[in-house]
């Protein structure tokens, strides 16, 4: 029987894996985020569904950062809804511009977990910079597509 992601994330920070570039902290019992050079913050958090999980990276609007506050908070202070647009959805409020997607997590490991992460990340940075949000650190010419962007589908 594959470990809960709760046990897997708890083991991610404490001692990560090699292939896991940025280390993970937890924020919360359900919540965990790395920080990347690439600029955005991602996250991790868990639904009450067992094998549903949402991991998303929030960027101010006028480039001056990434933020680390959760999902709903964003939702609820931006007074705005999430948009899904196949792979992935966008919540973009006057402030702020949250990239997210679900996935799914049954069967995971904590390598697989770890590229999710970074994956996301460097998706992120380039979906945001494409909409004109530069992040600290993120390359504008990172070309990385919706169709590449399939782990934990």
């Amino acid at each position: 029987m594959p470990a809960p992601i709760i046990t897997i994330m708890d083991d991610l920070v404490s001692a990560a894996p090699s292939t896991l570039m940025f280390p993970v902290t937890a924020m919360s019992k359900r919540r965990w985020m790395i920080e990347t050079d690439a600029g955005p913050v991602v996250q991790l958090e868990c639904l009450d569904s067992p094998n549903r999980a949402l991991i998303y990276a929030t960027a101010a609007r006028d480039g001056s950062g990434p933020l680390r506050a959760a999902f709903t908070t964003m939702l609820l202070l931006e007074d705005t809804i999430a948009i899904n647009l196949g792979a992935h959805g966008v919540c973009s409020g006057d402030a702020t511009v949250t990239v997210y997607r679900f996935i799914n997590l049954e069967g995971v490991s904590a390598e697989t977990i770890g590229l999710a992460l970074t994956e996301f990340a460097h998706f992120a940075a380039a979906l945001l910079a494409r909409r004109g949000i530069g992040l600290p650190g993120a390359r504008r010419d990172d070309d990385h597509e919706i169709s590449e962007l399939n782990i934990l589908d």
